[in-house]
């Protein structure tokens, strides 16, 4: 099946004025008493909003594999951040739902902790039991960068995490991150 993302985009787009109540073709409201107006129907139609969005996102298979990670400015004014500290993961995760994966490989925390450590904002150690991971260093603070302690399973364990500050400059320099050699 061929892919147009623009007509998937549009879909979308009608979509949603359906299920806000609006006529997408006279631009006016939907009556009150028409079915399309009832709260099952404009249920479904956010759920297939939400679906074509995830399709628009998704990689074409007719052409190559991106080799590498590209970010525009208009996805990052799309990035929604949670609230409070978060980890790599998350904020990788947050960075993968803007990504036009047609364009970019996915943003993993793995990869954005091996940049951020060959630029000296975190470091790793080897455990007692001989595993790698990564910690916070004196540099670290001023990136935006903490260690807290959390539980998982009654075990205690230290976890870096990003503030706010470190969102910022994350999202103002990551095309910058993942290019460092």
């Amino acid at each position: 099946m061929y892919f147009d993302k623009e007509k998937v985009l549009k879909a979308r787009e009608v979509i949603l004025k359906l299920s806000n109540g609006e006529d997408p073709i006279n631009k006016g409201k939907i009556t009150s008493g028409n079915f399309l107006n009832d709260p099952r129907m404009k249920r479904c139609f956010f759920f297939v909003a939400e679906v074509l969005e995830a399709v628009s996102r998704q990689r074409n298979k007719n052409i190559p594999a991106p080799t590498g990670f590209i970010i525009t400015s208009e996805e990052k004014g799309k990035v929604i951040l949670q609230e409070g500290k978060i980890g790599v993961n998350i904020f990788s995760s947050c960075i993968n739902d803007v990504l036009d994966l047609n364009r970019s490989k996915k943003l993993t925390g793995a990869a954005l902790n091996k940049q951020l450590k060959k630029l000296g904002i975190l470091s790793e150690e080897t455990t007692d039991k001989g595993k790698i991971r990564t910690i916070t260093n004196e540099k670290s603070a001023e990136f935006g960068f903490e260690s807290l302690t959390r539980e998982f399973e009654g075990r205690s364990y230290e976890m870096v995490v990003i503030n706010e500050k470190g969102k910022k400059y994350l999202l103002d320099n990551l095309e910058d991150i993942m290019k460092a050699d």
